[in-house]
């Protein structure tokens, strides 16, 4: 029996919702009885997507067809909702671009920073509005370990991953006295389509071994629910953020950039 969706609302909206991470949340929403806004790039994806979660689930989903690395997403998303009572937002889309800051194109690295930054600000700003009419609502945004501190190789990654933990932290404690959850989710390696395909990239290296998305979706849920500003998912990644914060920020940056620099395929790095 699925339970009902009592703590923020009937309705959900997950961006990068077709996979990885975004799917864990929305299946595991799907349990919990709330229907589901479904944001995503592809349409073919986004759509099948949200048909085997009502046939599974039996509950409602709309489809959002939206780029969110452009101009102008955050007009499509308000009109596509604007008849629905959301009251939680899983703002999840992302994307990385391992390799030297200089071996990336300036293109590449300006469309993830607007992916991986102005995306969720824009998306906090409009649903935190919208929570704090209705008096009541959740918002996680998915960050990651690498914005703990400066990771080489993966530099504006991490630079845009520190942004989204510190805006949420802030907007966390902003947000006390209106009953709207604010968290923020840092997962480390995650098992999804995006690390399958680079196969080259041997991230099995690393000392934090790939978690499983459903698990670092119900870490994120649970931290939100009880309005944590932010969790680590795993106990590993947990452990390795303290071996960082002993090491201070430059020693933090020289011990990623030494377990870095072994997986990056040779035309990324600088020798």
């Amino acid at each position: 029996m699925r339970k009902k969706a009592q703590q923020f609302g009937p309705w959900a909206i997950v961006t990068g919702a077709n996979s990885g991470i975004g799917a864990a949340f929305a299946q595991r929403l799907a349990t919990q009885g709330y229907n589901l806004a479904l944001v995503g790039r592809r349409a073919d994806v986004v759509e099948e997507a949200a048909q085997k979660i009502e046939q599974k689930y039996n509950v409602k989903t709309r489809c959002i067809i939206s780029d969110l690395s452009t101009d102008g997403f955050l007009e499509k998303i308000s009109e596509a909702t604007k008849d629905l009572d959301i009251g939680l937002l899983i703002s999840n889309a992302g994307d990385d671009a391992m390799g030297a800051m200089l071996r990336v194109e300036l293109d590449r690295l300006k469309e993830m920073l607007r992916l991986n930054t102005q995306s969720h600000l824009e998306l906090a700003h409009y649903f935190g509005r919208r929570f704090e009419v209705r008096g009541k609502g959740g918002i996680l945004l998915v960050s990651s370990t690498a914005g703990l501190q400066a990771t080489p190789f993966m530099a504006n990654y991490a630079g845009s991953k520190s942004y989204l933990l510190n805006l949420g932290m802030g907007l966390n404690y902003e947000m006390q006295k209106t009953g709207v959850n604010v968290t923020v989710l840092l997962p480390g390696p995650t098992k999804t389509p995006g690390l399958v395909d680079k196969p080259d990239i041997p991230l099995n290296t690393l000392p934090a071994p790939q978690m499983k998305a459903n698990t670092v979706a119900k870490i994120g849920m649970k931290a939100l629910i009880k309005n944590k500003p932010y969790v680590i998912a795993g106990t590993v990644n947990r452990v390795m953020a303290r071996v960082g914060a002993i090491l201070g920020k430059t020693g933090a940056r020289n011990m990623w950039g030494s377990l870095m620099k072994p997986i990056v395929p040779k035309d990324l790095s600088i020798s």
